[in-house]
């Protein structure tokens, strides 16, 4: 019996051994022994050293205070700095507010977060615990944007918001921040060189410059309406010029909104009725020449026309321009004509036959009529 008991404490005592041994091995990080001495540990599987991606860059869209905007500042259970009474506040032309008690403080260029914690700083030092305090934009000042590149009046323009903005984000009840392609209507609309496919809007933040680059193309091809970007005070719209436009690509632009309605060009020479005619814009020369009466039957020269272009420069471009009124718009003979531009229709070889004899015939005429009043 003895025998038996000693047997079973050795036995207990070599299994508890071992497992100190084990445990202790894998708290150092031991690898486990390996049941059979002639396998190796297989290696392991490296994992590719991948970088995640950095996130893209946002466009920044939060409102930003300047001079003109009007806040409203609400501290809890502070009724003296707070409410419609003692806590509307408009920034001042430099930039700052000017609170009772707080004192200026710069809130130029901050978003409605930011400068909550800015005046939250200011307040803190007057008051015995921190204040909770909250900013409410009011009513927003005139957007001014700046629009640059190929549209017919470029400069600046000032959009004013009178509805009353509601709410941290800046939008309105009324109407909501302009839209890129609000504005180029207010310039006027898109040249005929206007690549709408890069536009660029630039806008000025704290951290510095912000570009974005919209496709307009696709906002009227596809629907994309993210295209058109609502745009913030102090932005800046640069329309590039094309390398080159198709016809196809005109004249689907030309129904889009923010491109000119209407366009100018002269029609002269043998047709209906000659002089100006007020065209679609990207109209062609077709429609030109039948919006002047189409040609003068007898005397029109109807298989060329003159081409005659004023260039941006000051430098006038000429060329002659086969005419085949069944064509679509093209290159060659149905071009589409800009604004102010000037299509010649020549007389054909009998109109200017018929014109040269009348004129050298002229004064021999005038002659047999003095002789046939006086009797002769």
């Amino acid at each position: 019996m003895n025998r038996l008991c000693l047997l079973s404490w050795s036995l207990g005592t070599l299994v508890l051994t071992l497992t100190l041994g084990h445990s202790h091995g894998l708290a150092q990080g031991q690898p486990l022994p390996l049941t059979n001495d002639n396998e190796t540990a297989a290696p392991r599987p490296r994992l590719p050293n991948i970088l995640a991606p950095e996130p893209e860059a946002r466009f920044p869209e939060a409102y930003v205070l300047g001079p003109g905007d009007r806040i409203r500042i609400d501290i809890f259970n502070i009724p003296e700095f707070s409410g419609p009474e003692n806590g509307v506040h408009e920034v001042l032309v430099d930039g700052t507010l000017a609170l009772p008690m707080a004192g200026t403080v710069d809130v130029q260029g901050l978003t409605l977060a930011e400068a909550q914690a800015a005046l939250t700083a200011s307040y803190a030092p007057l008051l015995t615990r921190p204040p909770q305090l909250t900013v409410t934009l009011l009513s927003a000042r005139p957007v001014r944007v700046v629009v640059a590149g190929e549209v017919n009046r470029p400069g600046t323009y000032t959009i004013d918001l009178e509805a009353e903005t509601s709410g941290g984000g800046g939008s309105t009840a009324g109407r909501q921040w302009p839209t890129l392609t609000q504005v180029i209507q207010e310039a006027g609309g898109i040249t005929q060189q206007a690549n709408i496919k890069d536009i660029q809007v630039r806008r000025s933040q704290l951290q510095g410059e912000a570009v974005i680059t919209t496709s307009l193309w696709d906002l009227i091809r596809t629907g994309d309406i993210s295209q058109d970007i609502r745009l913030r005070d102090g932005d800046t719209i640069v329309i590039p010029k094309a390398v080159a436009i198709s016809p196809e690509e005109s004249v689907a632009v030309s129904s889009a909104n923010f491109s000119p309605a209407e366009m100018p060009v002269q029609v002269v020479g043998e047709v209906a009725s000659p002089g100006g005619v007020t065209l679609p814009a990207n109209a062609t020369l077709n429609q030109a020449i039948l919006a002047a009466g189409g040609f003068e039957s007898s005397r029109a020269q109807t298989s060329t026309v003159q081409l005659v272009r004023l260039n941006p420069d000051g430098s006038v471009d000429q060329r002659t321009v086969e005419v085949n009124l069944a064509a679509a718009a093209n290159d060659t003979t149905n071009p589409i004509l800009r604004p102010n531009d000037v299509v010649i229709v020549d007389r054909n070889f009998a109109a200017a036959t018929g014109d040269t004899l009348g004129l050298l015939l002229r004064p021999f005429t005038s002659l047999t009529t003095v002789l046939r009043l006086l009797g002769f």
